[in-house]
């Protein structure tokens, strides 16, 4: 259930270290409680980018980044952030340790919160049924799973913890058609289900389309379109030319 804003951004701009090539230029962004918002563009539009400055693992130069409407770069404010949100990574494969046990994997956020050893184990299995990932292959490892099981057991970690928001960069570019599918329906049920918000990151119009309550356009780290899936409203001609001549805009 929405109860108001969640994460916002307010005039977000961001460079690299040493560059003076701006790779974002005045973001604006909002949020609520329980929604998912897709965020599309092209290979170089700065999409991935901003999703690590919106997670708080990169720092904008100007403009800020807000959490209950209170900005992250206070320290206090940017712990219960961090306490509040996970980040979901492309690759599957190099987001976990190959060496440990997938039971322990997906534990493992919870040990950095204090949780004692049987609330972790709940939690854990708890997140791994979520996902629908067997019993009989939790305590295998990392090398035994094809990716599309990875990712999942990747988002059955992102869930352990309960966080509010989960920020998702391309998570299903690297899948098949029938794990990219499995995973939707995941995503889906953890919104409707659990509450949990989510940024979905993407060069894919459709998947965004059929996931997302509301879509915000990147191009070259300018912000071209925002808006509410299923809604009739007028895009930009680059959004059209994304989304393609079928009109899918609301399906």
């Amino acid at each position: 259930m929405r109860t108001g804003s969640l994460l916002a951004a307010r005039e977000l701009s961001f460079s690299y270290p040493g560059s003076a090539r701006r790779i974002l230029q005045d973001i604006n962004l909002n949020l609520d409680d329980g929604e998912i918002l897709g965020i599309l563009g092209e290979s170089g539009s700065g999409k991935t980018s901003l999703s690590l400055v919106l997670a708080g693992f990169e720092r904008p130069v100007s403009g800020r980044v807000l959490f209950r409407s209170l900005s992250i770069a206070q320290s206090k404010n940017y712990r219960d952030y961090r306490r509040s949100i996970q980040y979901l990574f492309q690759n599957p494969r190099s987001s976990v340790n190959r060496y440990r046990n997938i039971f322990d994997i997906v534990a493992e956020p919870l040990s950095y919160r204090g949780f004692h050893k049987g609330t972790r184990e709940a939690l854990a299995a708890e997140a791994l049924k979520l996902v629908g990932l067997e019993y009989g292959r939790w305590y295998d490892y990392p090398d035994q799973f094809s990716l599309g099981q990875l990712q999942r057991i990747c988002l059955a970690r992102a869930i352990t913890p309960r966080p509010k928001l989960i920020i998702c960069d391309e998570p299903f570019s690297a899948l098949d058609i029938s794990s990219r599918a499995r995973m939707e329906q995941i995503f889906v049920e953890l919104n409707k289900k659990n509450g949990i918000a989510f940024i979905i990151i993407s060069h894919e119009p459709r998947t965004l389309l059929k996931l997302c309550h509301k879509i915000m356009v990147l191009r070259e780290g300018r912000q071209t379109d925002f808006w509410y899936v299923g809604q009739e409203q007028s895009l930009d001609d680059y959004t059209e030319k994304l989304i393609s001549a079928e009109d899918i805009r609301g399906k």
